[in-house]
């Protein structure tokens, strides 16, 4: 699943993104951005990623501990955005971890809680037009 996030937001891919997440999921980016609901999530990860003029995710070291139809997870994640527009000068690189909680639907595996946690940050937020100040 976490794959398929990726390749939603690298190739902006909305429909994918959608079908990853419960109607009732919870995000929270940083500790800093607090989203809840699948329609209000992605509405605000389009926004920010449609804010860049590219995005690279690279993941590894997955770990999963699966009980029955719900499962905890997560993976190390490397993310560099690159600026659009009058931000192109600028980018932004995580080193960071998703941490999700997972459910199995008739659907198949959704996020349910989807957390990253920022390690390291490299360049400024105003990638995104937001303010770095926030993560202090």
């Amino acid at each position: 699943m976490f794959n398929r996030y990726a390749d939603a937001l690298d190739h902006r891919d909305w429909n994918l993104l959608e079908g990853l997440f419960t109607e009732d999921v919870t995000t929270d980016w940083f500790g800093a951005y607090q989203v809840s609901g699948r329609a209000e999530v992605i509405a605000y990860i389009s926004e920010l990623i449609g804010r860049t003029a590219r995005t690279h995710h690279l993941l590894g070291n997955y770990t999963a501990d699966i009980h029955g139809d719900t499962a905890e997870a997560s993976v190390r994640v490397r993310a560099y955005h690159v600026g659009d527009g009058e931000r192109a000068h600028l980018f932004e690189e995580s080193l960071a971890g998703f941490e999700a909680s997972v459910v199995r639907t008739a659907e198949g595996w959704r996020f349910s809680r989807f957390d990253e946690r920022l390690y390291v940050m490299l360049g400024t937020q105003e990638v995104f037009g937001l303010n770095d100040a926030a993560l202090a």
